[in-house]
């Protein structure tokens, strides 16, 4: 008989497979090793809590470099404030301080938003930026103000981001005046 004709009767005649399925499974542990798993299992959760806690903080500072690569693109186009250190605005950015209503918010609100630096010690300009450009991208502005700047954007065709770093660098200006640096 050919090789063939051997091998396709041994697959078409088959015996049936039958498959052992196991409903339960029974484990029998000491009460003490019972606590014991159940404190290791508290102890991994709350280790593993602070770990997770410790990776959002530690992913702020990513959202920070993509929000300052994102401002420093879009400002090689609009050229609102200068690239080099110590940052100031351009006329373009006086301009759009002014038009965008940025600048009299802030003076109207200069006492809080300087305030907020009170606390904290400053030591020089560029802490003082890092610091006020931090305060303004997390700031909550009124809602109606914040309506506004939308609008203002996106007829200057400008992002919110940039618009609150103008604001942010004027801030900073402020903070400098008052702590003369």
């Amino acid at each position: 008989m050919p090789v063939w004709q051997i091998l396709a009767a041994s697959i078409l005649i088959r015996p049936p497979l039958t498959i052992e399925v196991m409903n339960n499974v029974i484990i029998n542990i000491n009460w003490e090793y019972f606590l014991g798993l159940v404190g290791t299992l508290i102890a991994l959760a709350y280790y593993a809590n602070g770990r997770f806690t410790r990776l959002e903080t530690s992913v702020e500072w990513l959202t920070e470099t993509f929000r300052g690569l994102k401002i420093a693109s879009e400002n090689s186009a609009a050229k609102l404030f200068g690239t080099h250190s110590p940052i100031a605005l351009t006329r373009e950015g006086e301009r759009i301080l002014s038009e965008s209503g940025l600048k009299s918010y802030i003076d109207a609100r200069r006492k809080r938003l300087t305030s907020k630096f009170r606390n904290h010690r400053i030591l020089d300009r560029y802490q003082a930026q890092v610091s006020a450009s931090r305060l303004f991208a997390k700031l909550k502005l009124e809602q109606s103000f914040e309506h506004h700047l939308n609008d203002f954007a996106f007829s200057h065709g400008l992002s919110q981001d940039l618009l609150r770093e103008v604001g942010a660098v004027y801030l900073r200006d402020l903070i400098s005046q008052q702590t003369n640096h």
